[in-house]
């Protein structure tokens, strides 16, 4: 149950070929995480829904029951495609139609009342979304990410993502303080953040402060600062007990 307990780990799986997925996959699922997250944003065949949805099946049998996270970060939040709103929208939707995803990554800053309505068409689809927003180059003031998680609260996302880039020891640990303050204004699971290497304690910090879920590597990061899952397991499990 995300919100409860120890933090959730997820790996996120990358590739440009449908072979290197499925590999990458089959790799992630064996050591045993919580969620395996797709970054779709990698895949050469991405515009194509046919091709994804292909892609999708075929990592859905390599997890069984381990849930997954359906990603497309777009250039603008430090992903690796760019693309038009309805060209977004129709990957999303596509995806969750496919019936193969548990849960799906909905970017919701850049205009909030359009997230609302692709969220409220995601779940019309039967998935969780996750409303994310990435700050690849610096922490915003406490008050802009106090409201950043009240807009994508407001917008109907069933978790609140927030991952920020710190400067400073203060920038980590005011992104900390944030989290704790905000996790008890919503019901909401929250999972936030702080990248890099001066912002790794965040991923580890995640029960302490009201973070749900902590992102691992298997074979290479998705995001600055991602550490080995099998060593994040063991410190979580530890700092739980």
């Amino acid at each position: 149950m995300i919100g409860e307990g120890m933090p959730k780990i997820c790996v996120p799986v990358m590739g440009g070929t449908e072979n290197e997925i499925i590999r990458r996959a089959k790799e992630a699922v064996a050591k045993g995480p919580d969620l395996v997250e797709w970054r779709a944003d990698f895949f050469s065949g991405i515009r194509n829904e046919k091709n994804v949805c292909t892609v999708l099946k075929k990592v859905r049998n390599c997890l069984g029951e381990t849930p997954l996270l359906f990603t497309v970060r777009t250039e603008r939040e430090g992903g690796a495609l760019a693309v038009s709103a309805d060209a977004y929208d129709g990957i999303l939707t596509g995806a969750a139609g496919s019936g193969q995803v548990d849960l799906v990554d909905v970017e919701v800053m850049h205009d909030a009342v359009h997230a609302a309505g692709l969220i409220e068409s995601l779940h019309k689809k039967g998935v969780t979304v996750i409303g994310s927003n990435h700050h690849f180059h610096d922490t915003p003031d406490s008050a802009e990410m106090r409201n950043i998680l009240s807009d994508m609260d407001q917008a109907g996302a069933d978790i609140l993502k927030l991952a920020v880039m710190p400067d400073t020891a203060k920038d980590v640990l005011r992104l900390l303080a944030v989290t704790e303050e905000y996790r008890r204004h919503t019901a909401r699971p929250l999972i936030t953040m702080s990248m890099g290497r001066l912002g790794a304690v965040s991923r580890l910090a995640g029960e302490l402060v009201g973070s749900s879920v902590t992102f691992g590597s298997v074979t290479e990061a998705s995001a600055p600062g991602q550490i080995d899952m099998a060593d994040m397991k063991k410190i979580l499990m530890l700092l739980h007990s």
